[in-house]
């Protein structure tokens, strides 16, 4: 019996499954987009958090459009250039923001469930 099979079955990986990606089970973020708020990237929540802050001041200093995006534009430039303040970053191999390869949408794969294989909400993965 191979290890770590306490029941005597070995379950398939789930390669194909619409809730897999990169070893992990996206399947209850799929349910609730957004609901579990300790999977999101603690980067982008952060800047997110700036951006809302850069808001309000603004809306109190009654700013027009053109200047607000002059403003944000050079503000996230800074922002972006600040080290990266997570212990799990690593580069990314394409472009996004941040530049962090466990970043999936606004997510971080690494706090996702640790794909178990073929379960109960294993779904083919169909093209559309």
């Amino acid at each position: 019996m191979p290890k770590g099979s306490e029941s005597g079955l070995v379950r398939l990986p789930a390669f194909g499954c619409r809730s897999y990606h990169v070893g992990r089970c996206l399947y209850e973020e799929q349910l609730n987009p957004g609901l579990n708020t300790a999977w999101r990237c603690g980067v982008q929540a952060r800047w997110e958090a700036v951006y809302d802050d850069f808001l309000t001041r603004a809306e109190n200093f009654s700013l027009d459009e053109t200047e607000l995006g002059r403003l944000w534009r050079l503000r996230f430039e800074r922002l972006a250039e600040e080290p990266v303040n997570c212990p799990d970053f690593e580069p990314a191999l394409v472009d996004t923001l941040p530049e962090c390869r466990h970043l999936f949408v606004d997510i971080c794969l690494l706090r996702l469930p640790v794909c178990t294989g073929h379960c109960v909400n294993y779904r083919l993965h169909t093209k559309a």
